[in-house]
């Protein structure tokens, strides 16, 4: 009998730390997902109309981000407040680079990745995290 003490409570705590763990798994999960309202998120199906034949009429900045990746969350605020100055005169968004395969064909290799496109072409591209004014410059050269 004295054996079973220590065995419930060593599942117990067990379970508890289990508990602990998928709490912790949900809350990461929500926080990764994109907190901006005025950022696309571009995808392998929408790529073609939203950014290819989009960038004709005006300049679109492509992030491409990962979920896990720390210093492309820290991008988010910035793309969020250039967003907001350029809106109606460039379109700002999101590709994710683990569930679209578009990124592939850009050739990703680092992120986060920052093209400018416009008719159809590549204009500028930047790696990291970039400031707001170094972006908005990028996209008034370009036709914003």
């Amino acid at each position: 009998m004295k054996r079973s003490g220590p065995a419930i409570i060593t599942t117990l705590v067990l379970l508890l730390l289990g508990v602990i763990i998928l709490s912790w798994s949900i809350y990461q999960k929500r926080a990764r997902e994109p907190q901006v309202e005025n950022v696309k998120v571009f995808t392998d199906d929408n790529f073609q109309a939203e950014v290819v034949e989009a960038s004709k009429k005006l300049p679109i900045l492509v992030d491409f981000y990962a979920d896990w990746c720390f210093p492309c969350r820290m991008l988010d605020p910035v793309l969020e407040e250039v967003a907001k100055d350029v809106k109606g005169v460039a379109v700002i968004g999101k590709v994710n680079t683990d569930t679209n395969l578009i990124s592939r064909r850009f050739g990703i290799s680092r992120i986060p990745a920052i093209f400018i496109i416009r008719h159809e072409e590549i204009k500028n591209t930047f790696y990291g995290v970039v400031p707001k004014e170094t972006i908005i410059q990028a996209l008034k050269e370009n036709g914003s």
